[in-house]
């Protein structure tokens, strides 16, 4: 599982490196073209979900990479199951998986208004208490923590 989610890691390192380059020389076209041939990799999000666990470091890190290279594109990020398993790491995780997965919802949730719409009640007010404990146990993430509730109230 490790060796998976290390060369998923190390694919989405290679397409952002191309990106980049493509946007500094204004070459959209070409840094376009790697994220459409590469977007398939949006489908391995429900997964590294669930290797959260198993690969606490590495999963994290990579999800993250991937909801900043294609957005709010992985629909049922915030399913009911999806959210136990975000819950767990804000309330179970260190600092740094809380920290990384704090943008991923950031992230996920800015870049897509429908989202929310589609989230049950229950698993918003599961989110909401998650965020609430974060804010109270680690001081270096309250503004992250803020931000992804404002969202989660903005657009609920």
């Amino acid at each position: 599982v490790i060796a998976a989610v290390s060369c998923l890691a190390a694919l989405l390192n290679y397409v952002k490196g191309v990106v980049k380059r493509a946007l500094q020389s204004s070459n959209k076209a070409s840094g376009e073209d790697v994220l459409r041939s590469s977007r398939c990799v949006v489908n391995t999000c429900g997964v590294l979900l669930v290797w959260y666990q198993v690969c606490p470091t590495t999963a994290p890190a990579t999800l993250l990479q991937i909801v900043q290279l294609y957005g709010g594109e992985y629909r049922d990020f915030l399913t009911p199951y999806n959210v136990d398993i975000v819950t767990a790491a804000l309330l179970d995780g260190g600092d740094e998986i809380r920290k990384t997965t704090l943008k991923i919802l950031k992230r996920i949730i800015s870049s897509d208004p429908g989202l929310l719409s589609t989230m049950l009640s229950p698993t918003r007010d599961q989110l909401n208490t998650a965020l609430q404990q974060v804010r109270h146990s680690s001081p270096t993430l309250v503004s992250l923590a803020d931000e992804v509730s404002k969202l989660l109230l903005k657009k609920g």
